[in-house]
């Protein structure tokens, strides 16, 4: 096996944009992509994205395909694809998906939480170094 036959068990994200694609079959056995960018291809129809649709992507890129023209394109993407939580550079659900931005919320309250997930995004990007010095 060569090529995109291989397993790639570690590979997370895969950009394979502008390469005259016509359909999605080639990754269909890439279990450990999180992201897939293959805008500016040939993928003209949704049949042409369903060989996707078991993995457990977060986010996909599929803009400037012909399938991108289609009616209700991004619900029908996350219809085939619970997971993502990303198309295109559009997240899915916003802020409102997680309690912010809502009609009861204030710009102070807001301005509050989003400093609360500005702190756990943080948190989450610096390694532990607290448990090591202990």
């Amino acid at each position: 096996e060569t090529g995109l036959a291989l397993p790639f068990t570690k590979l997370d994200t895969l950009d394979l944009s502008r390469n005259r694609l016509t359909d999605t079959s080639p990754f269909a056995h890439l279990k450990s992509l999180s992201e897939l960018w293959i805008s500016g291809n040939d993928i003209k129809a949704f049949e042409d994205v369903e060989p996707i649709a078991g993995l457990e992507l977060e986010g996909i890129y599929l803009e400037y395909n012909p399938v991108d023209k289609e009616f209700e394109y991004r619900k029908k993407l996350k219809e085939m694809i619970p997971s993502l939580n990303q198309i295109d550079a559009n997240l899915i659900g916003g802020l409102a998906q997680h309690g912010y931005g809502s009609s009861r919320s204030s710009g102070g309250n807001l301005v509050e939480r989003m400093r609360q997930l500005q702190d756990v995004v943080i948190q989450k990007a610096v390694p532990e170094t607290s448990e090591e010095n202990d």
